[in-house]
């Protein structure tokens, strides 16, 4: 065998096998440190400053592929995203518990959930409406909304301890718009605003069938 290496076969042969260990071994690491980004979890403390990066502006927010997600969160980590969570949403019977941002962009998505439509919207009032991805992969971002049921709790916690609970009401697929009547989103929709005499709603929404459709959960304050 030691012959055989000193001919010039044994020794491509040789060369050919560090090159495929070498290869094999920077894929492995390049695997591990992608999952490492994926799973890396926000727990900073809830504040009310933020940075540029969360607070950029993007109209056309599409799903994202597992490399670009990783791609995007691998940035906002860099740019400091992940120190500015605005709040937590929390949805204990799936264990879901993401950073709330005041703006839906690549960054913030990439972490956790931004808010959506009405983006001066307060816990507990009106209709405090989020959004985020369903990569369809357990225990990431909002991949596992679709298994929440009706009478389960949502829970948001703001800055100072504030903690508001919500009932879910309502579990639906729905096309991408929304019906707008004299100017207003109709009942039952994503951005339908209570009246007056109606509990404050809180709404959730995230990509379903591929991105050609919306899964939109509500719930009442409690």
């Amino acid at each position: 065998m030691k012959a055989f290496f000193k001919t010039k076969s044994g020794k491509l042969v040789a060369i050919g096998t560090f090159l495929v260990l070498l290869i094999a071994a920077f894929c492995w690491h390049q695997t591990y440190q992608n999952d490492q980004i994926l799973d890396h979890k926000v727990n900073s403390a809830v504040t009310m400053k933020t940075n540029r990066a969360a607070l950029k502006e993007e109209k056309d927010i599409k799903p994202s592929t597992k490399n670009e997600l990783i791609r995007n969160k691998k940035k906002a980590l860099q740019l400091g995203v992940d120190k500015y969570p605005n709040g937590y949403l929390i949805i204990p019977s799936i264990g879901i518990r993401l950073p709330i941002y005041n703006r839906a962009n690549n960054y913030t998505l990439a972490l956790g959930v931004g808010k959506s439509y009405y983006l001066d919207s307060e816990f507990g009032k009106g209709n405090f409406c989020v959004a985020g991805h369903d990569m369809e992969q357990p225990g990431i971002l909002l991949s596992d909304l679709h298994r929440i049921n009706l009478g389960d709790q949502i829970i948001l916690t703001g800055y100072n301890g504030q903690r508001y609970k919500y009932r879910v009401t309502s579990k639906k697929v729905v096309p991408p718009t929304v019906k707008i009547v004299d100017g207003k989103p109709v009942q039952g929709s994503a951005f339908y605003m209570p009246k007056d005499q109606e509990k404050p709603i809180v709404t959730v929404y995230t990509c379903a069938n591929g991105g050609v459709n919306r899964l939109v959960v509500q719930g009442e304050l409690i």
